[in-house]
C-alpha cells in the first residue's frame, strides 16, 4: 500500500472546497493586502474564481483547510494587536457551493491605543531631536504600531550614520496603559565616536589594477565616514560597466582608539564582451530588430566600445513590403501613398565611451552614426554623422551634458510644408531646398532623475531641461539653423498597496533663424527639429505626429453618387514651433500581473503664422491595460478622440506648380470607431 500514499493524500486534498472568494469588511486600519499577506489561506487565482473562464485550465487553485481558517483569525487578532488595536474582534463567514468556499472575515477593530508621548535623546549636537522626531514613522496622535518600532530605529541609525558615527546604538522601550488606551515611546541614542576613514582595502582581481580601481572611488582615506558616500561608491562602480559584482562596506565591527574607520571595496570584474540581440513589436513601427556589440575594456582601460544596429518598420515597405500596414501594423496605414515613409529604418552606430576621462566625475562619449528615419506622416531622413558628448556628475546627482554633432543629411517632407512655411511652390524649387544639408548642433541637457525604477516607476520625480543651438558659427547651413529649448517633468505617488497616480508636463519651443528667399526674409525651422504630438507616448486619442499643423494636397476627387463630391487628398503633417502636452494617468492593479489604467492626455502643437488657426488645447481620455513583466509592462491603449480633423491648408497641382485651393479646410463625416486610437507597445507612456 505504500505505493498508493501520494494518489490517496492527492485525493483527500482535491475533495477540500476550492477557494473562490476571499474578502475583507470593517477594515480601515490595515488594508486587504496586507491582511491577506498575513493569513495562510489564500484566494485561487482570477481564472479559477470566474466560472467564464475557469474552464481554461488557467491558473493556480487553493484549497480551503478548516483548520489554517480557525488558525487565521488568531493570526489577524494577533496583528491588529501589533498595530496598536488591542480589542479588534475577528468574525468569519463560509458560504459553500458545489465543492467550492466564498470566505468573509468580518472585523470589528475598536479603538486603538495612541501613542501621547515620543521621546529621542542623545542626539543633541549631532541633530536636533525634534528633526529626528519629524524623519520618524511614529507620529504622536497615531495608533502605537510597534512593527514600526524596528523601521524607527533604523531611521535614526542612518540618519546618524551619513553624519560620521558608523558605531550608533539606538535603545528603544515603550509603555503601554491599556485603561487609557495611551503609549509612550522613547529612543535612547548612543553615537559612538565620530570616526573617518583610515584606510580603503580593495579586494578582487581586475585588469584595471589596484590604482585604476582608486581613480574611481568617491570615498577616500581622510574623510569624513557618511554611509551615503559607501553608497555612491558602489554606484559609481557598477556605472562604468567594468564590473559584475561590487560590495562596499565596513570592515570594523567596534570603535578604534583613533577613531578611524576600515572601509571594504570588493569587485569582480564582469564579461569583456557581450553580444546581444532582441526583437519587438509596437503599433508605430512595425515590427523591429535590434543587435549589438559590447567591447569593455579596451585598451587596458575602463573604455567601452558599442556597437548598435537597429531595424524597424520590417513587413510595411521596402525591401520587405508585405503589406502589414494594412492588417498588424494599422497606425502606418496613413502612408500608403508615400512608400518611401514606408520603407526600412535603420540606425548603425558606433560609439567609445571613457567612463573616467581626467576625474571620476567627467566621462565622454564619441560616435558615429548612419540613419534612415521616417516619421509617420510627417518625413523622412537619410545621413550620416559624428558626435562629441561630455557628461559631468555632481554631488547632488544632477548629471550635466554638453554635446555637439555634427552630420550632413537629407530630409524630404510634403512639398505643401516648403510652400507652407517658404512661400515656394514649384517643385522644381522645392526638390532644391530638400538638397543635403550640413547641421552643426550644440546641446545642453540637465537630468533630474528620483524614480524608483526605469521601466515601470511608482514613486518619485524626474525632470529635465534642454537646449540644442544650430547656426552658422556651429558650421550649419543657413536652413539647418535653429534654437530649441525644451523640459519635463513627472511625478509618481503611490496609492494603495500597489496603484499608481502619475502625471507628466512636457513643453518646449523653437526660435527659427531667419533665411532670405526670393528677396523675401522667412523664418524657417527643418522639418525634422519641429515638434510633432500624438502617439502612444504622447497624447494617445490621436495616432503617431496626427496632433499639430497639418496640410494637405489633393490626390483625387469622387463621385459619391448623390450629386456630391468626395475631395480624397494626401495628408501630412507640418510641425509646429511650440509644444504643450500634459498627462494623468491613474494604474490601478486587478490580478498578480494585470493593472487596468484610466488616463487624460491633453496637448497641442502651434506654428507661430498668422495665416494658421489656433486651435486651443485638445483634452482626450482613454483606458488602458498593462501586464508585468522582467522588460517592463506590456501596455495596450485606447484613446478617445472627440475632435474633428485639424483644419489646414490645401493645395492642388497645377503643372509643376502647388496652387493654395483653402488655407483652412479639414473632410468631413467620422464614424464612431474613427474617434479610437489603438496603441500597443512595451513600456509606460511617461
Amino acid at each position: 500500500m505504500a505505493p498508493a500514499a501520494p494518489a490517496l493524500a492527492q485525493d483527500s486534498l482535491l475533495l477540500r472546497p476550492l477557494v473562490r472568494g476571499l474578502s475583507f469588511e470593517g477594515n480601515h486600519a490595515i488594508d486587504d493586502f496586507t491582511l491577506a499577506a498575513s493569513i495562510a489561506t489564500t484566494n485561487s487565482s482570477w481564472w479559477v474564481r470566474h466560472r467564464i473562464v475557469s474552464w481554461i485550465g488557467l491558473g493556480e487553485r487553493r484549497y480551503f483547510n478548516e483548520r489554517e481558517f480557525q488558525r487565521d483569525v488568531l493570526r489577524l487578532k494577533l496583528l491588529y494587536s501589533q498595530v496598536g488595536f488591542l480589542d479588534a474582534r475577528i468574525d468569519t463567514v463560509v458560504q459553500r457551493d458545489s465543492g467550492s468556499v466564498r470566505l468573509r472575515f468580518l472585523i470589528t477593530e475598536g479603538p486603538p491605543v495612541r501613542i501621547t508621548d515620543l521621546a529621542v535623546t542623545g542626539t543633541e549636537g549631532i541633530v536636533s531631536p525634534h528633526r529626528v522626531r519629524e524623519a520618524l514613522p511614529l507620529v504622536i496622535g497615531d495608533p502605537f504600531n510597534r512593527l514600526l518600532l524596528g523601521a524607527a530605529t533604523d531611521s535614526i541609525r542612518a540618519m546618524l550614520e551619513d553624519r560620521g558615527y558608523p558605531f550608533v546604538d539606538v535603545f528603544r522601550g515603550f509603555d503601554v496603559k491599556q485603561d487609557t488606551r495611551e503609549a509612550t515611546v522613547s529612543f535612547d541614542v548612543v553615537p559612538g565616536p565620530r570616526s573617518t576613514i583610515g584606510q580603503v582595502d580593495i579586494e578582487g582581481e581586475t585588469s584595471l589594477g589596484e590604482g585604476g580601481i582608486r581613480r574611481l572611488l568617491p570615498v577616500r582615506p581622510g574623510h569624513l565616514y557618511r554611509w551615503r558616500d559607501l553608497a555612491a561608491t558602489q554606484r559609481e562602480l557598477y556605472r562604468t560597466g567594468a564590473f559584475d559584482y561590487v560590495d562596499v562596506r565596513l570592515t570594523d565591527t567596534v570603535p578604534r582608539g583613533d577613531s578611524t574607520v576600515t572601509v571594504r571595496v570588493a569587485v569582480r570584474e564582469g564579461k569583456a564582451r557581450q553580444v546581444r540581440a532582441t526583437a519587438g513589436y509596437g503599433t508605430e513601427d512595425c515590427f523591429r530588430l535590434l543587435t549589438g556589440l559590447t567591447s569593455a575594456r579596451l585598451f587596458g582601460g575602463l573604455r567601452n566600445l558599442d556597437v548598435t544596429a537597429r531595424l524597424s518598420k520590417i513587413g510595411t515597405g521596402s525591401p520587405f513590403s508585405w503589406g502589414l500596414q494594412n492588417s498588424m501594423c494599422p497606425a502606418l496605414s496613413g502612408d500608403n501613398d508615400n512608400p518611401e515613409r514606408l520603407a526600412l529604418n535603420y540606425n548603425v552606430t558606433a560609439s567609445l565611451t571613457e567612463p573616467a576621462l581626467f576625474t571620476r566625475s567627467l566621462s565622454a562619449t564619441i560616435g558615429l552614426s548612419a540613419e534612415r528615419r521616417s516619421e509617420v506622416g510627417a518625413y523622412v531622413q537619410e545621413g550620416f554623422g559624428t558626435s562629441l558628448r561630455l557628461t559631468i556628475r555632481n554631488r547632488w546627482n544632477v548629471p550635466l551634458t554638453l554635446s555637439y554633432e555634427i552630420g550632413r543629411s537629407t530630409t524630404k517632407a510634403s512639398p505643401a510644408t516648403s510652400c507652407l512655411y517658404l512661400s515656394i511652390c514649384r517643385l522644381e524649387d522645392i526638390q532644391r531646398y530638400q538638397a543635403p544639408l550640413r547641421k552643426g548642433t550644440l546641446g545642453l541637457l540637465v537630468t533630474r532623475n528620483r524614480q524608483n525604477s526605469v521601466l515601470d516607476p511608482s514613486r518619485g520625480s524626474v525632470a529635465s531641461a534642454q537646449l540644442r543651438w544650430a547656426s552658422t558659427l556651429t558650421a550649419s547651413d543657413s536652413l539647418a539653423s535653429f534654437t530649441m529649448l525644451q523640459g519635463q517633468y513627472a511625478r509618481y505617488l503611490p496609492i494603495g498597496r500597489r496603484g499608481v497616480l502619475a502625471f507628466r508636463i512636457l513643453g518646449g519651443t523653437l526660435l527659427p533663424s531667419a533665411i532670405t528667399v526670393g528677396g523675401l526674409e522667412r523664418f524657417y525651422v527643418p522639418p525634422e527639429e519641429r515638434f510633432y504630438s500624438g502617439g502612444a507616448n504622447t497624447v494617445r486619442g490621436f495616432g503617431q505626429n496626427e496632433l499639430g499643423p497639418v496640410v494637405r494636397i489633393i490626390d483625387s476627387i469622387a463621385d459619391r453618387g448623390d450629386g456630391t463630391l468626395d475631395t480624397l487628398t494626401i495628408r501630412s503633417a507640418s510641425g509646429g514651433t511650440d509644444l504643450v502636452v500634459a498627462n494623468v494617468e491613474l494604474r490601478l492593479p486587478i490580478a498578480s500581473r494585470l493593472v487596468v489604467a484610466g488616463f487624460v492626455d491633453g496637448g497641442q502643437v502651434f506654428a507661430r503664422k498668422d495665416d494658421l488657426p489656433d486651435p486651443g488645447i485638445w483634452v482626450t481620455p482613454g483606458i488602458g491595460l498593462r501586464f508585468e513583466t522582467g522588460v517592463g509592462p506590456i501596455r495596450f491603449d485606447v484613446g478617445y478622440n472627440g475632435y474633428g480633423p485639424r483644419e489646414g491648408p490645401l493645395y492642388r497641382e497645377e503643372g509643376s506648380e502647388l496652387v493654395l485651393v483653402q488655407p483652412r479646410w479639414k473632410p468631413q463625416g467620422r464614424s464612431f470607431l474613427d474617434h479610437l486610437r489603438f496603441h500597443f507597445s512595451v513600456g509606460q507612456a511617461f
